[in-house]
């Protein structure tokens, strides 16, 4: 299943949780009375009222609680639709085991906690599915929206535009084609030099050479050496270094030589 919008995860939508879902329970439960609840939190001792504003307490406490641990659970890293259902039913659940056990004590006869149990469940999951389907529905709409707006404030597609993005396909990183100089593998990542006007700026972007492989040769930056890639727009000349192996000078200023092996030297020669 697919990850969960990052929405659903922030400080607001958690606040908006725990305002409206225990409020939204207290509002019901006084206009429609479902379920024959008047009679049972009466318990013939005219306790309607305080056993119902307890109740809505619980769910509201227990609610702020569940919905702070939602937030850093956030942080951790995937969660799915999947997850977050049973999230959900899960903070139910636990309203109902806390309600239950103080409407058993309001009792304080022989009355079964599990049969109190029982009731509470189809009260809260009946009562309770509302505004959790409500306020996903809105934060789902939300998410997307916000996805159309990014898209529609995107630059137009462009050919001489690279897109970089990291082991997680997340767009990190979009320059121009002219702009990269040269491109370095160092361990698990690669370090992208490119012209920004007349500086040169490096971008670490956590992905391997090989996963770029595509990307850049499509728009003309070859490879030149095992950890390296160069535009060669920027390539000034091609010489053998004291050493004896082949380095490409670049044409800005101050730049190091890119090392190009014997493999790579011909398919780079060609293009210059």
């Amino acid at each position: 299943m697919h990850n969960l919008p990052k929405n659903f995860f922030n400080w607001g939508t958690q606040f908006l949780h725990i305002a409206v879902c225990p409020f939204f329970f207290l509002g019901f439960i006084l206009i429609y009375m479902p379920f024959g609840l008047g009679e049972k939190l009466d318990m013939g001792r005219g306790l309607f009222t305080l056993n119902l504003m307890i109740s809505t307490t619980i769910i509201l406490g227990l609610m702020a609680a569940l919905r702070v641990a939602l937030h850093y659970m956030g942080r951790l890293g995937r969660f799915t639709w999947a997850h977050y259902i049973s999230w959900c039913l899960g903070e139910v659940f636990v309203f109902c085991l806390f309600v239950a056990l103080y409407i058993t004590l309001m009792l304080g006869d022989e009355t079964p906690y599990f049969s109190v149990l029982a009731e509470v469940l189809g009260i809260l999951y009946g009562t309770l599915i509302f505004p959790y389907l409500i306020l996903s529905l809105a934060l789902n709409i939300g998410a997307h929206r916000a996805r159309e707006r990014e898209k529609n404030n995107a630059p137009a597609d462009d050919d001489s535009l690279i897109r970089f993005v990291d082991e997680f396909k997340k767009l990190r990183l979009m320059i121009a084609q002219s702009a990269v100089l040269y491109i370095q593998a160092e361990e698990n990542y690669v370090n992208i030099h490119y012209l920004d006007g007349e500086k040169v700026n490096n971008y670490v972007l956590r992905t391997s050479m090989h996963s770029l492989e595509d990307t850049v040769s499509r728009h003309g930056i070859v490879r030149c050496q095992r950890s390296y890639y160069v535009n060669p727009v920027h390539v000034q000349v091609l010489r053998r270094s004291e050493n004896g192996l082949h380095v490409a000078d670049l044409d800005v200023p101050g730049q190091p030589g890119i090392p190009v092996s014997r493999k790579y030297y011909e398919s780079l020669a060609k293009w210059l």
